[in-house]
């Protein structure tokens, strides 16, 4: 990759795995975890509408996104951490930033009401999300007026045989946006402690931003009202079996 000094870094190959990983634990996260997040921000803000909290929820990723990447690039550019602390530093970050935005999508469904008990439905909406305008592109939307909020043509008109193959596409672009952008940061290591602050923190508010920017888009305006507490139920059996 190109950075602004002219050198080209190749994504290391620990932050691709870490970036699989960091996808695979932050999907994880139970609906119930989403839902207490909510009403957590409800109840400290019971005067909040659905829009207020769609921005309240903005600014919390955000300022979360800017604290792991400051933290990271403070660690990387500790003098003498040698290459090997700093891809460490760099992998953990992966992990926290991809974590919270997870959070951040799972909890914008919610409120919009999308439907994601598909877990391939849910890796492809959070990844389409972090990519940003090139995952609405491998969505096959954003071209028609009809299809501007994605989101909701994704969970209900996507064949699931084709939600796999988006899932590769977008896992490959992810990795192209974020792995590099995290191992330019390596290059900070060597930086005075602030630079590399800088660095780890504009790098990740940049990222938040863009994908604060393609979930706009993904769901469009907040609903008018909150909708109704919808509790997934599992089938019980009677009887214990043989």
């Amino acid at each position: 990759m190109a950075n602004p000094g002219g050198r080209r870094v190749a994504v290391p190959p620990a932050l691709e795995r870490a970036l699989d990983a960091a996808l695979d634990k932050a999907l994880a996260i139970q609906r119930p975890a989403v839902q207490n997040y909510l009403d957590r921000v409800r109840r400290r803000h019971p005067e909040m509408t659905p829009a207020e909290v769609v921005r309240h929820l903005e600014q919390r990723y955000l300022a979360a996104v800017v604290g792991i990447g400051g933290a990271s690039g403070a660690a990387a550019a500790v003098p003498g951490a040698g290459t090997a602390a700093a891809v460490v530093s760099v992998t953990a970050q992966v992990g926290a930033f991809v974590s919270a935005s997870a959070l951040y999508v799972l909890a914008l469904a919610e409120l919009h009401g999308v439907p994601l008990s598909d877990p391939q439905v849910r890796r492809a909406l959070v990844v389409s999300v972090l990519v940003g305008e090139g995952g609405a592109a491998v969505l096959g939307a954003g071209t028609a007026e009809a299809d501007a909020h994605w989101a909701h043509v994704l969970t209900r008109a996507t064949p699931k045989d084709k939600i796999a193959g988006i899932n590769a596409h977008l896992s490959h672009l992810l990795v192209r946006r974020l792995g590099r952008r995290q191992g330019a940061l390596l290059l900070g290591r060597a930086l005075p402690l602030g630079v590399g602050a800088a660095i780890g923190a504009g790098g990740n508010a940049a990222l938040g931003r863009g994908a604060i920017a393609a979930a706009r888009k993904a769901f469009g305006p907040a609903p008018p009202r909150f909708p109704p507490r919808v509790v997934d139920v599992y089938p019980v059996f009677a009887g214990r079996p043989d």
